[in-house]
């Protein structure tokens, strides 16, 4: 195959136009990665912490770090989804769930079986604030939660333990599965523009390596990181420093070769 440097003009273009879908790709990825992960510890930036707490969990019942101040849950008890419009009565109803589970989630008052209190039920709350319509094995609301139903006591209550803000297995294994081929595919295209380049064998063989095993590195540091917590964060933050030097190294070093790089002169 002919390298970069040597391709007609319509060759160079493409190759130049999908590397900029897929830088775009990228950053996206990275972007949405900081927005739901990096406030897990309740401060703003990308941490250990934030690692740590997302796959491993902090003793914190997981329904409590939901719907507590911050929590990415709160806002749903107000009509309009929206935190800064919680009523007073909104307020009342999260103080009471955080309390029910605080007390260690009795059954007893999740449902209540006496009329006259039954108003009281905690089972209530998660009705009259729609967490069910969401949270249930038979929603058809467009962001719906079938992993995470909300329906009965035994499954509520899954939530409310103190190792239960630890990332599901399922959840993970479904993460782990569309990263490992998507990122795949996408290092796997870097990696062939970099393989095309006139720059010496070593960096390319680094580049192409270091794509493919900073992708190893992240998404099975998750694992570690469930299993055995704090200790193993490093390696995801890690993963995740290699992942994008590589792939702005491998896009950089492509587009010299595309557009700087000048083709070697063929004797006559």
């Amino acid at each position: 195959m002919k390298p970069l440097c040597e391709l007609d003009y319509p060759w160079k273009l493409l190759i130049s136009m999908f590397l900029i879908v897929l830088t775009s790709g990228f950053v996206v990825a990275e972007l949405y990665l900081k927005h739901t992960t990096e406030l897990a510890d309740g401060k703003p930036g990308l941490s250990m912490d934030d690692i740590t707490i997302t796959f491993h969990g902090n003793g914190v019942p997981l329904l409590r770090r939901k719907i507590a101040p911050g929590g990415s849950m709160r806002k749903y008890f107000s009509v309009n989804s929206s935190e800064e419009e919680l009523k007073p009565d909104d307020l009342k109803d999260i103080e009471r769930m955080i309390a029910w589970v605080d007390k260690g989630a009795p059954q007893d008052e999740y449902t209540v079986k006496d009329e006259k209190k039954k108003a009281e039920s905690i089972s209530l709350l998660f009705d009259t604030h729609g967490c069910t319509d969401c949270h249930s094995r038979e929603s058809t609301m467009r962001h719906n939660m079938h992993d995470y139903p909300l329906e009965k006591f035994e499954q509520v209550v899954e939530y409310t333990k103190p190792n239960s803000s630890s990332m599901d297995t399922g959840r993970l294994l479904s993460l782990s599965h569309y990263h490992l081929i998507g990122m795949g595919m996408m290092f796997l295209a870097a990696g062939a523009a970099v393989a095309l380049t006139l720059w010496p064998k070593w960096l390319r063989a680094a580049l192409v390596v270091g794509g493919q095993l900073s992708i190893l590195l992240d998404i099975f540091g998750w694992w570690g990181v469930k299993w055995y917590g704090a200790p193993l964060s490093p390696i995801v933050m890690a993963g995740g420093g290699l992942m994008a030097a590589s792939f702005f190294a491998s896009v950089g070093a492509a587009y010299w070769d595309l557009w700087i790089r000048k083709p070697k002169a063929v004797a006559p």
